[in-house]
């Protein structure tokens, strides 16, 4: 296919979505009007006709919210196929459906077929008839705000052609739902419809898309006709890992047409069952060397906690559990105890204290009783939680224990629950290392391991190959600008280069530190503007940046672990500590600069 028949299909298929956009715009317009209609008529009804035309427009305003996201990206496939009649079938595949336009949702069986390479297809229709066709020609498309980014064509004629491209950011910023429906491999389809029954695992390297892979699984899971009843979206619980990945999230899923999703932080939900206000704080202690033997300590003492009992005091209660932790442990607590702070190993404690206290993890809600004169009071209980489905994402950073009691509150009948993440980009002491850690059976046929990565250049990968790591680079991958690393031994020196940097760049830039005390120093140091974000290695995981600078990396941060660590704990150390840098370098999309006193790849720990 040469350019001018290129940008003849082009232009017929911009000519195309103009229209659908025209028609869904004006759908939208009437059936805005319409629900405005319904609402003022609503209170002029009987009781009776109230219930149905409240339940109508409920009904109308879903569907309005549906048509709002189809005006800006109506499809991502076009699929020409000829079913027997002798006239093609013209079938659109999107997020919604829109039967008028011939628009089907991507969880409908006919989209099967979208997977397939042009010649004889077939799918299993709901009432198991079986349609069988031939797909003459596919289009596959990235909309957004009703405008075609890029488009690919292919046709038992010819092969997968590129037609259009243009150059967009993929940040999550600025593109809420990166368009892995439409991306999604054939394989991929089938994990999106495993059975719903037990745990399954979605793992990949930083940037494979596993984690919006595993939440359109949820979209087909609580749109499906086939299980929808078991999982309304107000029985499903995601945990993430911070704030953003939250604020992420909560916009993703609505975009799949998931309202109600329960979206938090373990230490959130933890604090709200708990009914504490106390701030939680990443890690306690006054040095790198202290905070990690505390929580190392913490731990030790966590797997002891079957012996104590429930106290009404949180910091009382931790003083029992923590006894014979040592004395740095009990001071550092004291300490806790003025600031109201807490960590995760603290929480953890307290909520295995509560279920064993109660019998079950419990909540405080508002609930209504009946008086005698048939009137209904509002009260405050404790009620058992339940959940249809649970979503762990980054779950290598969880302790045993903290999955241990999420998956309390799960449905039995199911045990549904995703774990999404890598067992290679642990950044937290303690955290789970192996299934049986966690009383988890996971079968192999429902581990999935995805090799490619969308996010990182080639250029980058081998540097995080040279620096001893084993990773994938998928040969389409783009090749990108050398990394750089800039050795210097002064602090200030690197400073100032990692500010040259910055002032030489305009996109998102991430400065990555090792600890959270080299990082406050580049806050204190730095002349940074808003595209510029100061912080840990741990603080980044799951964000990502157009460049990163890898800063304050030296031998004794890495591998120098002297006397004031027992050998249990240089092993832990070494191993949380490879897993760092390891996010941290994958952090990176286009640039990545190493700023330190070293060459990394003369540093790194020995990955075998």
């Amino acid at each position: 296919m040469n350019q001018a028949q290129k940008d003849t299909l082009f232009a017929a298929a911009a000519k195309h979505l103009q229209e659908k956009v025209d028609s869904i715009t004006d759908r939208f317009t009437k059936l805005s009007v319409q629900n405005i209609q319904m609402a003022e008529d609503l209170p002029k009804l009987n009781e009776d006709n109230k219930i149905v035309q409240h339940k109508l427009l409920e009904h109308g305003k879903a569907r309005q919210n549906e048509l709002e996201v189809m005006i800006e990206s109506p499809y991502f496939m076009h699929c020409q196929v000829d079913f027997g009649s002798g006239e093609h079938d013209n079938m659109y595949f999107g997020k919604f459906s829109s039967v008028d336009h011939n628009i089907y949702s991507w969880i409908t069986p006919a989209s099967a077929i979208r997977f397939e390479k042009p010649g004889s297809v077939s799918y299993e229709r709901p009432n198991g008839d079986r349609r069988t066709g031939n797909l003459q020609k596919k289009d596959q498309y990235m909309i957004t705000e009703a405008t075609i980014r890029f488009l690919s064509s292919e046709s038992e004629q010819e092969g997968r052609q590129l037609i259009y491209q243009e150059y967009f950011s993929n940040q999550k910023k600025g593109f809420i739902l990166p368009e892995i429906v439409a991306q999604m491999e054939k394989a991929q389809d089938e994990v999106i419809r495993a059975n719903h029954r037990g745990p399954l695992v979605i793992s990949g390297p930083a940037g494979s898309g596993k984690t919006t892979l595993a939440l359109h699984r949820v979209a087909y899971l609580t749109q499906s006709p086939d299980v929808s009843d078991k999982f309304p979206p107000t029985s499903i619980l995601v945990f993430v890992q911070d704030e953003g990945t939250r604020e992420y999230f909560s916009h993703l899923l609505p975009e799949l047409g998931i309202k109600g999703v329960k979206i938090t932080t373990f230490a959130q939900w933890a604090m709200r069952v708990l009914e504490l206000d106390s701030k939680l704080v990443y890690r306690v202690g006054k040095s790198q060397v202290q905070k990690d033997n505390i929580e190392f300590a913490k731990r030790e003492a966590l797997k002891q906690i079957r012996n104590f009992a429930w106290h009404k005091k949180p910091y009382e209660a931790l003083r029992q559990v923590y006894a014979t932790a040592g004395q740095e442990v009990l001071d550092a607590l004291t300490d806790q105890e003025q600031l109201h702070q807490l960590d995760r190993f603290d929480i953890t404690v307290l909520l295995i204290l509560q279920k064993k206290h109660e019998g079950a993890l419990t909540i405080m809600q508002e609930y209504y009783k009946t008086q005698k004169d048939g009137s209904a009071v509002k009260k405050m209980g404790r009620f058992a939680m339940k959940y249809s489905l649970l979503i762990f994402d980054e779950f290598q950073n969880y302790l045993p224990e903290q999955i241990a009691l999420a998956k309390s509150v799960l449905d039995p009948e199911h045990n549904a629950v995703m774990y999404v993440g890598d067992m290679a980009q642990q950044t937290q002491i303690g955290t789970i290392r192996e299934w049986s850690e966690a009383r988890e059976d996971v079968k192999e046929d429902r581990v999935v391991a995805l090799q490619k990565v969308y996010r990182n250049t080639k250029a980058i990968m081998r540097y995080i190959e040279d620096a001893g790591y084993t990773v994938s680079i998928p040969e389409q991958m783009r090749e990108g600008v050398p990394v750089q690393e800039f050795v210097l031994e002064e602090v200030a020196a690197q400073v100032s280069k990692v500010q040259q940097i910055i002032d030489e760049s305009t996109g998102r830039i991430g400065v990555l530190a090792l600890t959270e005390d080299i990082a406050n120093i580049y806050k204190l140091l730095l002349n940074a503007g808003e595209h510029v974000h100061i912080m840990s290695i741990h603080e980044a995981q799951g964000v990502e940046f157009e460049a990163v600078c890898l800063v304050g990396v030296t031998h004794e941060l890495l591998s120098n672990f002297g006397s004031e660590y027992s050998e249990e704990m240089r092993e832990e150390k070494k191993r949380t500590v490879k897993d760092m840098l390891y996010v941290a370098l994958t952090r990176a999309m286009n640039e990545l600069y190493v700023v330190g006193p070293h060459a990394l790849k003369n540093t790194y720990i020995d990955s075998k």
